[in-house]
């Protein structure tokens, strides 16, 4: 289930439906509060949408976790579900290459250095050999 949302997270964020990216993030955190994935891709459809006082909200919320660093990769049996969560949305592939690269940006804006390091990361881990990162935010 979990691949699932974050396939469809990658789906609606490609065509730009940031209605439907909200919709899922949102979805994502009614079952793990505070997964830092949802908080994040929510934070960039509302930023995107133009309602930058509730995308800096999200914003904050994953610049205030006591865990600054990313989930782990490790991979276990039993591994929580923001773990499994990040892994799905950082694999090769994962089609969130660029939105990734997008939060790093809005984070920066927003002066959450170090989350924006983080995302930036995970835009790297995402992106396929052949993946170019986008230079100009949506």
């Amino acid at each position: 289930m979990i691949l699932a949302l974050v396939d469809y997270l990658s789906i609606f964020y490609q065509t730009g439906n940031l209605t439907q990216v909200e919709v899922i993030a949102r979805s994502i955190l009614a079952a793990v509060p505070e997964d830092v994935v949802a908080l994040q891709f929510l934070g960039l459809a509302l930023y995107q949408m133009g309602r930058l006082d509730d995308a800096h909200l999200a914003f904050k919320r994953v610049a205030a976790r006591p865990d600054q660093e990313a989930p782990g990769n490790d991979r276990t049996a039993c591994e929580p579900a923001d773990v499994a969560i990040y892994r799905a949305a950082t694999r090769a592939h994962s089609g969130l290459a660029d939105g990734w690269y997008r939060i790093a940006l809005v984070l920066n804006r927003f002066g959450f250095h170090h989350p924006a390091a983080r995302a930036f990361n995970a835009a790297l881990a995402s992106r396929g050999p052949t993946e170019n990162l986008s230079t100009s935010p949506k």
